[in-house]
């Protein structure tokens, strides 16, 4: 069986390898939606030089798919962030767990 401090450390270290599987996660989807941004835009810009005077419109796209890019990564950062805190407020309420159970009333 068991102690209480080896179950808080296997449940420290789950939440741990689950907080770090879903920050890789958001980073593969940023990732992913970063490349298909610029695709987009190559394959716009492609089409753009085939035509006369749509460099302007290129640009515009490019710009708004670069904003949409940064804006999604910082959402995931924010998210990632939001994941790694996980542990530390496991840690505190496991703290607090072993501290009712130890301590008398």
């Amino acid at each position: 069986m068991l102690s209480i401090g080896e179950r808080l450390h296997k449940l420290l270290e789950e939440a741990e390898r689950e907080a770090e599987r879903k920050i890789a996660e958001a980073q593969k989807k940023a990732n992913e939606m970063i490349a298909k941004a610029k695709a987009e835009a190559e394959d716009r810009q492609i089409r753009a030089r085939r035509g006369a005077g749509i460099d302007d419109l290129i640009r515009a796209e490019e710009e708004k798919a670069k904003k949409e890019a940064a804006k999604i990564m910082e959402d995931y950062r924010r998210k990632a962030e939001e994941l790694r805190k996980v542990p530390d407020d496991r840690f505190k309420e496991s703290v607090d767990l072993v501290l009712r159970e130890v301590l008398p009333k």
